[in-house]
């Protein structure tokens, strides 16, 4: 988030941060019922303090984002952002008995598509005007962090490989464990060569190649029997270093 003031960059954080929860805990609730894990079960026994939390985290998510497009051109934000919007409710919530998440190849694409809209496009389009000369580090941008949320994503399809029913045709269904991994690792290092070499983080941000690192090591790490704080914890968490790194250019 280059040029913006330190309050800024606190109000977009909490605005991601509050979204994200909301997102998250909100299809917790809704999918309590199909797969029984201890992860679920650990949902379903608080389902009232998870259902308050995702409406509060909606509230202020919302209203952080509101205060950020403040004089800005709504219109335009609004219609940019709508996908992300959309994608979230739909990955919720079920229509004709099936919601995003079930149609096979497609639920890990759309959690890399709705952060690259969340991280990259919404503060783009609230600090500046398209130009030409932001379209080449903009995309790469883009393309950088598409390629980098898919990795970290994989990991939690390989968790889930017990649970996953044969249709989804997730990446570990199809390419086996190792393969995966490699796959995810592959796109890791794809991710870096995008991001330090079109884009403004220097080369040598070693803070960057760290976060890098870290994310590769926990993929090789990982394995069917890895429990939830392995992915939501250590694999999730390290994504904190990535924006660690941002500071850190």
């Amino acid at each position: 988030m280059i040029g913006w003031a330190p309050v800024h960059v606190l109000l977009f954080g909490g605005f991601a941060f509050f979204g994200t929860m909301a997102v998250y805990n909100g299809q917790r609730l809704f999918k309590v019922s199909d797969v029984k894990t201890p992860w679920l079960n650990w949902v379903q026994e608080r389902t009232t303090s998870i259902r308050t939390l995702t409406i509060v985290a909606s509230i202020a998510s919302l209203s952080l984002a509101l205060i950020l497009v403040y004089n800005r051109d709504f219109a335009r934000i609004a219609i940019w952002m709508s996908p992300a919007v959309l994608v979230s409710f739909l990955y919720i919530f079920r229509l004709k008995g099936k919601n995003l998440r079930d149609i096979p190849n497609l639920k890990i694409h759309l959690i890399a598509f709705s952060w690259v809209l969340i991280l990259i496009l919404f503060p783009f389009l609230v600090r500046f005007e398209v130009t030409l000369d932001f379209i080449r580090p903009f995309v790469a941008l883009i393309i950088g962090h598409y390629f980098y949320v898919i990795a970290v994503a994989i990991p939690f399809d390989i968790r889930d490989l017990k649970y996953d029913k044969e249709n989804q045709r997730t990446i570990p269904q199809r390419a086996g464990v190792n393969g995966s991994k490699l796959l995810s690792i592959g796109l890791l290092l794809v991710s870096a060569i995008f991001l330090t070499g079109l884009t403004p983080i220097r080369i040598d941000n070693y803070w960057f190649h760290g976060a890098i690192l870290v994310q590769i090591l926990l993929v090789l790490g990982m394995n069917t029997k890895r429990s939830d704080f392995y992915c939501a914890g250590w694999i999730d968490g390290s994504i904190a270093l990535l924006g660690l790194a941002y500071f850190m250019n």
